[in-house]
């Protein structure tokens, strides 16, 4: 306590000694270094706040908002209706609120049917059913990261005796896509197949799909039909052009280096789609298909009348078989009949061929390559690299592998192109741009903790290190300067004559302590001269 008493004391009279404009520097100073260090402990211990729910709605921001005051938990607002709270507690009340049924999300979805009032009737019955529907919808399409908020809207027909008066439903559905945000078009789909799955009876055809500032994302018709086959077909086209590209780059790399590989394949693709059916039959190859065969014998007596009773010649016909053989016996009738029936199959040929959409026609590929590269003296005498490049056996080396790589096909008109070229330097410093690119990420997750340790040095040099050498030469001062009987021992008093004579009031004045002082450490002396030099200019 007594050392702490001492020291105010001695910067009390130190502070008094100096003139005003050095008390008014020293005072700036003092709060400069007090405001940073109050904004440092501040910057530091500060609540950092992250956003619980964004994006919500006015109705569901109300009910954040109260079920957080309930509970006593700091929040904050921000204007694109986002409730953020301590970074520390964002789960833990994430899961309260979720226990309490908040947000409820947009519209209302099947909990309508939690409390079921007494005599509703069967229309209403029906309406809720379509309310929930839509509700549920609506919030399955907006947890989609594209979408800020959806409306979905449901024309549902009745059951009708007669097919003819039975309508199909219907559905809209209105997305309000978040800020630069844009579907794809595998998302629209997506969306029209939930929507027309989760409605009985629903078809594509009857789902249309807008967004807020009235474009029409998707609406099923012929002309919409074949504009979204041809974005297919630009991203089938696409995919395969960089699968092919991959492939020749990732079979380079290995033997050139990394960034030292330029690859560009184009495809030529029939989208067509074909179907073709033959028929054909060889009459060479006829061979038994079935056979059939019958034969007839018949043995008997006299045949008896034939034909017409009532004709004369029946009459006269029948007189000449009546009349008796010379032989005087009676003459037996026996017929013979044999039938056959063959049947003869040629062999037929009967073939169906579908050709899907997308077959490859033609493939192009145009391949660079950087170095290598040999080090020799430039005009200045340094050692610097020199494009050499690949001789003509590497290069067709490097060219059959690009062929196996792609499917090469000579018969379908494939086209190989590989140069060797020097890259920029732009290309030749990929990797160095990669490395600054990680310094850079890496700066800017830590700025606010670099910051902090720039701030805290920057104090130090130039607030309080500079500070504490002035105060430490203050100090130190008069406990250097000698008494005037210790500063001069063995001195004659003839050798200055009146020069440490005291004062009138027995004190010694300035100039005799700083002779008395030089006399005694001249090199402290000189110290102090320079600090006062270097204060003056």
């Amino acid at each position: 306590m007594n050392n702490l008493l001492e020291f105010l004391n001695k910067l009390k009279s130190a502070i008094g000694a100096l003139p005003t404009p050095q008390k008014i520097l020293y005072a700036g100073l003092l709060l400069v270094l007090l405001s940073s260090v109050g904004f440092m402990v501040y910057a530091v211990n500060r609540v950092d706040y992250t956003p619980l729910y964004s994006r919500l709605s006015d109705e569901d921001m109300g009910g954040v908002v109260e079920t957080l005051k309930a509970k006593k938990i700091p929040y904050r607002l921000s204007a694109d209706n986002s409730v953020s709270v301590p970074r520390e507690s964002v789960y833990e009340t994430r899961l309260a609120l979720a226990t309490e049924g908040v947000p409820k999300g947009s519209g209302i979805g099947f909990e309508i049917f939690d409390q079921q009032k007494l005599g509703s009737t069967e229309f209403v019955q029906k309406i809720n059913y379509q309310r929930a529907l839509q509700g549920e919808l609506a919030r399955t399409i907006t947890g989609m990261d594209e979408v800020a908020e959806c409306r979905v809207h449901l024309v549902l027909t009745s059951e009708s005796l007669f097919v003819e008066d039975q309508k199909p439903p219907s559905a809209a559905v209105v997305l309000k896509l978040e800020s630069r945000a844009k579907l794809k078009p595998q998302q629209v789909q997506g969306i029209v197949n939930l929507v027309a799955g989760a409605v009985q009876g629903l078809k594509e055809e009857n789902v249309t799909i807008m967004s807020t500032d009235g474009q029409v994302l998707f609406k099923k018709s012929q002309e919409n039909s074949s504009l979204q086959l041809t974005n297919l077909q630009v991203q089938y086209k696409s995919n395969m052009e960089e699968e092919l590209r991959r492939k020749v780059q990732s079979m380079l790399e290995p033997i050139v280096g990394v960034n030292r590989v330029l690859a560009r394949v184009s495809v030529d693709s029939d989208f067509n789609q074909v179907e073709i059916s033959e028929d054909k039959y060889d009459p060479d190859s006829a061979v038994i298909r079935s056979q059939q065969r019958s034969v007839d014998n018949v043995q008997g007596g006299e045949a008896g009348a034939k034909g017409n009773p009532d004709a004369p010649i029946n009459l006269e016909s029948q007189l000449m078989q009546s009349s008796t053989p010379p032989d005087g016996k009676q003459q037996q009738k026996t017929s013979n009949r044999q039938r056959e029936t063959v049947n003869y199959e040629i062999n037929r040929v009967s073939r169906k061929i579908t050709q899907a959409p997308g077959a490859l026609k033609k493939v192009s590929v145009a391949v660079i390559l950087d170095g290598p590269y040999d080090m020799k003296p430039n005009d200045q005498g340094k050692t610097a690299p020199v494009f050499a490049g690949y001789s003509q056996e590497q290069l067709k080396s490097l060219e059959e592998v690009i062929k196996k790589a792609v499917g090469y096909d000579e018969g379908r008109g494939d086209q190989i192109t590989l140069s060797n070229i020097p890259f920029t330097t732009e290309v030749e410093t990929g990797d160095i741009a990669a490395v600054e690119n990680r310094w850079v990420k890496m700066l800017k997750d830590n700025q606010r903790i670099i910051l902090n340790v720039v701030l805290a040095l920057l104090v130090f040099i130039f607030i309080v290190r500079p500070f504490m050498r002035k105060f430490q030469q203050l100090t130190e001062a008069p406990k250097s300067l000698p008494s005037p009987q210790a500063s001069l021992p063995g001195q004659q008093e003839t050798d200055t004559p009146g020069l440490m004579e005291p004062s009138a009031s027995g004190e010694l004045n300035i100039r005799q302590k700083a002779m008395a002082l030089v006399r005694q450490d001249p090199e402290r002396a000189t110290q102090i001269i320079r600090a006062m030099l270097r204060e003056e200019s």
